[in-house]
C-alpha cells in the first residue's frame, strides 16, 4: 500500500466529497481551502481547472482507504463533517517544460 502511495516526486493531492449543507459536493484542495458546490460538474471543473487530474483507480482507492482508516481512528468520531469521498486528485509539484521557459547559461533572473 505504502509503495504505491509513495512517489519520486512530490504533488498535491485533492478531494471531492458529497453530502453537506453548504452544497452537495465539496473539494478540499492545497492548505486546507475548501470550496462548495450544488453540482457535481462544477465542482470537477474548478479543481480541472487548477491543474489537477483523477489518480489511477488503485492508486485512488488506496488513498481512499488510507483517509478513512485515519478518519476511524480518530477517537470519538471527527468533529467535522467528512462527508462521502468520492473522488482523489492529484497534480505534480515538479515544473514541466511548460512551467519554466529554458534559459542560457549566462541569462540573469528578472528582478521582482
Amino acid at each position: 500500500m505504502a509503495s504505491e502511495i509513495t512517489r519520486k516526486y512530490p504533488r498535491c493531492i485533492a478531494t471531492i466529497s458529497a453530502g453537506f449543507e453548504k452544497g452537495d459536493f465539496l473539494v478540499r484542495e492545497e492548505k486546507g481551502q475548501r470550496v462548495y458546490f450544488d453540482f457535481f460538474e462544477e465542482a470537477f471543473n474548478y479543481i480541472a481547472a487548477k491543474g489537477y487530474s483523477r489518480m489511477p483507480k488503485g492508486e485512488e482507492g488506496e488513498w481512499m482507504e488510507l483517509m478513512e482508516s485515519i478518519h476511524a481512528s480518530v477517537k470519538g468520531g471527527m468533529k467535522y463533517n467528512t462527508g462521502r469521498l468520492l473522488m482523489v486528485l492529484h497534480k505534480p509539484l515538479i515544473p514541466t517544460e511548460y512551467d519554466e521557459p529554458a534559459m542560457e547559461s549566462n541569462a540573469m533572473l528578472p528582478m521582482p
